[in-house]
Formats: C-alpha cells, structure tokens, sequence
C-alpha cells in the first residue's frame, strides 16, 4: 500500500499499531450482500481495510435510503457497484471485486477461498447455508449480523464453534432472521417484548422486517470490530454467545463521587 494509506490511517494510532494496520490492510473481505453491507464496507474502508469482494443482484430503492450507505443518485444502480464506488470514494487505492448478482450455493467454496473473513447478508435459502458450510470447511471465521430495533445483533461462527444449522436447523424460510430474534427475544433488550405483533405480521405477511439507520450503524460497527478480531487474532466471541448492542438501552454509569465537585 503507498505512502498515502499511512497518512490515511494515522488517527487510528493509539489504537492500532503499524503492523496491526498493516495486517488490516492486507486482510481479503467478503460482503455477501450489500444492504448493511454497504455500512460495513464504507466503515471497514474508513479503519483501513482495502481489499474487497462484494456482491450482491439487488439494485438500491428510495425505500433502502433511510438505512443504507447510498445517495439518491445511486437510486437505480446495482448495490454492489453502488458499493465499490462508495468504498473507493473513501480510499481510491482500495481494490474492490464487484459481483453484480445473486450468490448461489455453487459460488460459494471458490468465494470463500478467494478471502480471510466473510460476512454473510445473503437471504435465506441455500447460497446463505452454502456460504457458512464453505468457511467452516476452509477453517474461515463468518460474521452474521442482523439489525434489530435500535441495535444490532452479531452472531460469530468460527470453525470449531456450533453452526447455524445446530441453532435454528435447516431453516431456509424467509423468516429465518425473525425466528432467530424469536429465540433470543428475552435477551434482547426488553422494550423489544412490545413488538413481539410486528415479528409476527412479517411471517405472516411475508413482509421486510422493519429497520432503523440508527440500528443499521450500530450494528455494522459491531461487524467492522469483528473483522479486526478475525484479522488480530483477538478475543471474538462465537456462537453460541451472541453479541447485541442497543441503542434505545444503553449502559448507564454514575460518575465517580471523589471527581463531582460539591454544589455550594
């Protein structure tokens, strides 16, 4: 990477060391969808990773604005081209492989050999299972994240962790994700208990799920740290330990009584 990537990544010392960015740098990653994906992938690009496949055949929709990377102007574009450009209007060195369509099942063992970590948005059906079986057979750690209200959620799989067939079975159902909350809902934060109608109008309606920008940065931050993880060999929790972070319920904290002065 040329001089520039330095200056690029400067304000990120402290934090990270030349040679733990460097290795982020040279870290291959797999966006296998590019709805969130397009969060993670401008995130990613801003702490310094720069090697990318991303794919995904959907085209963007004034409906993904609220949540999603793109700018009115890619209204119309292939997610995944709407992506790269995104990504490099951020870091023009950045190598972005664009995958202009659907993942199938039989794309995915090529896929994940081509990368160092995966991140796994595809729809359910058979490229998502497909795509999980490959990394695990391939020794690969993949990201599964899944907004949820005003957080997020993110499942880890690693290759010796549970699968996601031992969570929830061979679920290729479209309500996939809402049956996963389902089984977490009462380790969620508990004002998403009053939303429990709106889990079962979507599989009954065959409905989006709704989702919040809020929750869709919160939680693609959570996959960009998982990525470091991956890439650092640091501490990442995997399945079955499932991390979510919430907005709407965050950790509150007193300040130290010896540092508040005394009101006279």
């Amino acid at each position: 990477m040329a001089s520039g990537y330095d200056e690029f990544t400067r304000q990120n010392w402290g934090f990270l060391s030349e040679e733990e960015q460097s290795r982020i740098a040279g870290t291959r990653v797999l966006l296998a969808g590019c709805g969130l994906g397009s969060n993670i992938a401008l995130l990613a690009a801003r702490q310094g990773f720069c090697r990318f496949i991303v794919a995904d055949g959907d085209v963007v929709e004034l409906s993904n604005l609220n949540r999603q990377a793109f700018r009115r102007e890619h209204v119309g574009q292939n997610k995944a081209r709407a992506t790269a450009s995104l990504v490099q209007e951020v870091n023009p060195q950045a190598q972005v492989h664009v995958i202009p369509f659907f993942l199938q099942a039989e794309d995915a063992s090529a896929l994940v050999q081509q990368c160092d970590v995966i991140v796994n948005m595809v729809d359910p059906g058979p490229a998502l299972h497909g795509l999980m079986a490959a990394a695990r057979e391939q020794g690969k750690f993949t990201l599964f994240p899944l907004n949820i209200g005003f957080g997020g959620i993110l499942l880890a799989f690693g290759p010796e962790s549970p699968t996601l067939e031992d969570l929830v079975g061979s679920d290729t159902d479209p309500a996939l994700f809402v049956n996963i909350v389902e089984r977490l809902i009462f380790s969620l934060p508990s004002y998403l208990l009053q939303y429990a109608w709106v889990a079962e109008k979507v599989k009954q309606e065959r409905l989006a799920p709704p989702q919040l920008g809020v929750a869709t940065a919160i939680t693609a931050a959570m996959v960009v740290r998982g990525m470091v993880s991956v890439t650092l060999g640091s501490p990442l929790a995997v399945v079955p330990t499932v991390a979510i972070l919430d907005s709407r319920e965050p950790r509150l904290i007193g300040w130290p009584a010896s540092r508040v002065s005394p009101v006279s």
